[in-house]
């Protein structure tokens, strides 16, 4: 798993790649305890590059939901990725989490074009 902390004004976002297993996600709940000082009003977790998440990321999100409401902060889950949320779904955290879709520019596909000469047939 990656972690990555940035800011915008009072907001912080998390932005978690890879995997959410046992060995690794008390990390990300001890990232939001951190970040969880007054006057954060949100904390935004992106989960858009998780690849592989188990139920010890659901205990991991829900532990990270309690410090930021004890800090009177709000935790909103950004673009969580099929994994993540299907797990929630299934544990039935998910109603406990506010989810947000952030839009990013569409950029165009590289598009690989093979071309083919026609060969001439001669009679």
């Amino acid at each position: 798993m990656s972690l990555a902390l940035t800011s915008d004004g009072s907001a912080k976002l998390v932005t978690v790649s890879g995997e959410i297993d046992m060995s690794n996600a008390h990390l990300l709940t001890e990232l939001v305890e951190c970040v969880c000082h007054p006057p954060v009003p949100v904390v935004a977790v992106d989960l858009s590059a998780v690849r592989f998440f188990s139920t010890d990321g659901v205990s991991a999100l829900l532990q990270a939901r309690q410090a930021a409401a004890t800090a009177g902060a709000a935790l909103l889950l950004r673009d969580p990725a099929p994994c993540v949320t299907s797990l929630l779904a299934t544990t039935g955290a998910l109603a406990a989490f506010q989810l947000t879709q952030e839009r990013t520019p569409h950029r165009p596909r590289s598009t690989i074009i093979d071309l083919v000469t026609p060969m001439r047939r001669h009679p």
